[in-house]
């Protein structure tokens, strides 16, 4: 049985005896003294929870988007991240993967066996200039830009830390993941080899991402499968330059890679099924410097997106087997590079049904949606390589603007999801680590002496 089920069980049976022996939840006991019987006063208490600091959160995350830091560098965010987490007395760890930050919350009964849960956010900008040259908080690093949506992501993240560090409305402990250099630099491996999961102990982890396409206060969830493995290649063909006016003097390499790049094409249209989506780009080629010589020299180079290991492996194959043979048949010789990126996310079944259920008690059935896999890359698989999570795409298009995708330089955050986003990751740590109030056995009543 997984942990969620488990705790769900403990929680209901823990509910049940509270109701048998008592008709409220939270209450307090005054014990009175009546002829001989003892009997138990359950005074009940309104305790009113606070409210998620939404003002706060949009104030961390123009900041944020103010001095955005790329890969490796968010030396000024993660400080203002961990000053943040220790001021509300959450035990805090630094340094983790270079400029990685983690939280960690217990609750006041929590021990080695109590349930816990990650929750990760990225903090990382984009070596874009921003275009929003119109905003108070337009970016002041040169070059630097948050056009995806990570400055929302640790705000979120963070609004959500101070909540549950006030209400502790949960029994367990609470892992908050700020990672750096999701963008290309693989922070969350990074992470993992400098002994991440030796400090944090996951019954599951979960994620997500701002998405642009979706109407704010939707989101959209699905179970498998959700973003591609991302591949990178090479392929540098050497053959023998010369003048142009004489190609039988030389070796067409310019022709070799034009045969190389359509076999490649009719390879992946013949050989991976349409349904399993795959993608084989050519998006590079250099060679050459005048119009009337034929080069030494070849270089083009592309990305593979797929969503099993089998297509991986085929298409990886294919780009070295078909360089290789027409590299002989052209009398050229060949280098071929291939760099596996970042692997898939995969959401499984128990978390992804947990997710669910939690977006669809605040935000109504009608406003989940199923989200439709993605050829685009994110490295929370390096995370759900190694354990159960789930990762969720987060509406924020209101309705009106353009719809400016990731990465663009117009790009800039909705504020007005913040609270939906810290709402979700609060909600979603009350479900999996609800309270487990200890049982109150009702009092026992004297027996009256028995006649001799």
């Amino acid at each position: 049985m997984s942990q969620p089920k488990r705790r769900l069980i403990t929680g209901l049976l823990t509910a049940a005896f509270l109701t048998v022996s008592a008709p409220v939840f939270a209450q307090d006991a005054a014990v009175v003294e009546q002829d001989s019987t003892v009997a138990v006063t359950l005074v009940q208490t309104d305790t009113v929870k606070p409210a998620l600091d939404v003002d706060a959160m949009r104030e961390w995350r123009q900041d944020f988007h103010k001095n955005p830091e790329t890969a490796y560098e968010e030396t000024r965010t993660a400080e203002k991240v961990a000053t943040l987490l220790q001021s509300w007395g959450i035990e805090t760890h630094t340094g983790i993967g270079g400029t990685g930050v983690v939280g960690i919350l217990k609750s006041a009964d929590a021990d080695e066996n109590s349930p816990s849960i990650c929750l990760r956010a990225d903090m990382d900008a984009l070596a874009i200039t921003e275009a929003n040259t119109d905003l108070d908080y337009v970016s002041q690093n040169d070059g630097k830009a948050h056009a995806c949506g990570h400055d929302g992501h640790t705000a979120m993240l963070l609004g959500a830390a101070k909540y549950l560090s006030e209400t502790k409305d949960f029994t367990g402990t609470v892992y908050f993941i700020f990672q750096p250099a999701e963008e290309g630099g693989a922070g969350a491996q990074a992470m993992i080899d400098d002994g991440l999961f030796d400090l944090v102990k996951c019954d599951g982890i979960y994620g997500l991402h701002i998405w642009p396409s979706l109407p704010a206060g939707q989101v959209a969830v699905a179970e498998g499968f959700i973003t591609a493995n991302s591949d990178r290649f090479t392929v540098k063909i050497t053959g023998k330059g010369g003048h142009a006016a004489y190609p039988d003097h030389n070796i067409d390499i310019v022709a070799m890679a034009a045969d190389l790049i359509a076999e490649l094409h009719k390879y992946k249209k013949d050989e991976i099924a349409g349904d399993e989506g795959a993608v084989l780009a050519v998006t590079k080629i250099h060679g050459g410097e005048a119009l009337n010589a034929m080069p030494e020299t070849l270089e083009l180079g592309g990305t593979v997106r797929t969503f099993t290991d089998e297509d991986q492996d085929k298409l990886e194959a294919a780009i070295k087997d078909i360089s290789a043979r027409l590299a002989k048949d052209y009398g050229a010789t060949v280098e071929v590079n291939y760099n596996r990126g970042y692997p898939a996310v995969h959401n499984s079944p128990d978390e992804t049904k947990a997710v669910r259920d939690v977006l669809t008690a605040q935000l109504g059935a009608d406003n989940v949606k199923e989200f439709t896999r993605t050829m685009g890359a994110e490295d929370f698989a390096y995370y759900t390589e190694r354990l159960d999570g789930a990762f969720i795409a987060l509406g924020q298009w209101d309705g009106e603007s353009n719809k400016m995708q990731l990465h663009s330089p117009h790009f800039n955050f909705n504020d007005d999801v913040l609270e939906t986003g810290a709402k979700y990751w609060t909600g979603l740590v009350e479900a999996q680590l609800p309270v487990v109030t200890p049982a109150v056995a009702p009092p026992v009543k004297p027996q009256p002496a028995s006649t001799p």
